[in-house]
């Protein structure tokens, strides 16, 4: 096999790896921390992942189906420049207001931090069947779910 074709079965088959790649199902998962109890959660600080015009039109339409849902969804102000930092801040004894929780909104990725252990209480990762309105949904459904009974 010459260089020229040899080339062109390398790049055909690279182009389908790629190719592959992009259709591929990306998979996604939900979890909860069970040590965290959802009614734990009375007011909650909507915060998006990012400054891209997407991830905050994905937060404030997340704070208003919260609110909607009955859950008391407030919204943060400020820039930070990482997870932890935000959670000191809208969490800290000097916040705007109270709040018990704070969930990061990003287009592919919900999760809920519990203010007084900094510790993700709810977490979803969208998947290609899943996006931002099935993850809130569940979320909704996580936060506005009945107490377990008491093991006596």
């Amino acid at each position: 096999m010459t260089a020229a074709p040899r080339l062109l079965s390398v790049s055909l088959a690279v182009a389908t790896l790629l190719l592959g790649a992009c259709f591929a199902s990306k998979k996604g998962f939900e979890n909860w921390n069970p040590t965290l109890p959802a009614s734990h959660f009375k007011t909650i600080a909507t915060i998006a992942g990012s400054s891209s015009r997407n991830d905050i039109r994905m937060m404030v339409q997340l704070r208003q189906d919260l609110v909607k849902a009955g859950v008391n969804a407030v919204r943060s102000v400020g820039r930070w420049d990482n997870v932890t930092e935000a959670i000191r801040q809208v969490c800290g004894p000097d916040a705007e207001q109270p709040v018990d929780g704070v969930v990061f909104v990003n287009y592919d990725h919900l999760v809920l931090y519990d203010c007084q252990t900094s510790r993700a209480a709810y977490e979803i990762q969208g998947s290609s069947q899943t996006g931002i309105t099935e993850m809130t949904a569940r979320l909704i459904k996580y936060l506005t779910r009945k107490p377990e009974p008491a093991a006596q």
